[in-house]
């Protein structure tokens, strides 16, 4: 399963500037053993282009929308960060920009059925990044992108679990005030689907499939086994801290 997790390919045409977001994407065409794929790609650090690798990884292994990866080089051998083109664009251009109470992003998102695995995922890698620009719409699917400032070494431990910004987690529990949500959410229903969405994550740390995908790519960071091992101690930590966002009062259990 490892071995075809992340393609590897060398950009072959010209690019075509996206003007979205703060790391200059463009789109242009990829050759991955010998076939021709259409990419959308941005030079970042090292770092964020193995936390990409990493995380869409990881978020492809539980089956949530994330374009494949690819690892690219461009006619001057740097490496860039790609993946598949999906072909529609960013939330942000489907939402009126006076939507200061998330209501119109809400209405979207509200029935998407991956919104409860996504914002555990959110959860456990610490994606303070999300907003309506990296989830990409075509006015019924959704996809997620940009994942390289998630799990920020340098900030958080991996058993970090104050109560931070999940965008995500916040529409799924209906936090905000001005949202009017027609759904009583069943707290100890949704606990038992976090657990079993943990079991997965611990199938997966216990098969070492993220590593033997990682180890399989031609590119070196000292921080590649930090970010494993990152995962691999939060994991251990990851049902309870969102147990926690879910009941922030035990005493919730006995009025639901």
């Amino acid at each position: 399963m490892a071995d075809n997790m992340v393609k590897v390919g060398r950009i072959i045409s010209d690019s075509e500037p996206i003007e979205d977001g703060i790391n200059s994407s463009f789109r242009c065409i990829a050759c991955c053993d010998n076939e021709e794929y259409p990419v959308v790609a941005k030079y970042i650090k090292g770092i964020e282009i193995l936390k990409e690798l990493i995380c869409a990884i990881l978020g492809r292994l539980i089956n949530l929308p994330i374009p494949e990866p690819i690892l690219l080089l461009d006619q001057n051998d740097v490496f860039c960060f790609g993946s598949l083109d999906v072909g529609y664009p960013n939330l942000y251009h489907k939402l009126n920009i006076q939507d200061p109470y998330y209501i119109e992003f809400h209405s979207i998102i509200k029935n998407w059925s991956a919104l409860e695995s996504a914002s555990f995922f959110d959860e456990f890698i610490i994606n303070r990044d999300r907003h309506s620009g990296n989830l990409l719409y075509n006015g019924k699917d959704i996809a997620m992108i940009d994942h390289g400032l998630s799990m920020p070494l340098d900030k958080f431990t991996p058993d970090y679990e104050e109560d931070w910004n999940n965008i995500l987690f916040n529409h799924l529990l209906c936090k905000f005030t001005e949202l009017s949500c027609e759904h009583k959410l069943d707290k100890i229903a949704l606990c038992n689907r976090l657990t079993i969405w943990c079991e997965e994550i611990e199938e997966i740390n216990n098969n070492n499939l993220i590593a033997k995908a990682i180890n399989k790519i031609p590119i070196a960071h000292k921080s590649k086994n930090e970010l494993l091992y990152f995962l691999t101690s939060r994991s251990e930590f990851i049902q309870k801290i969102i147990n926690n966002r879910i009941n922030p009062n035990q005493m919730d259990f006995v009025n639901v």
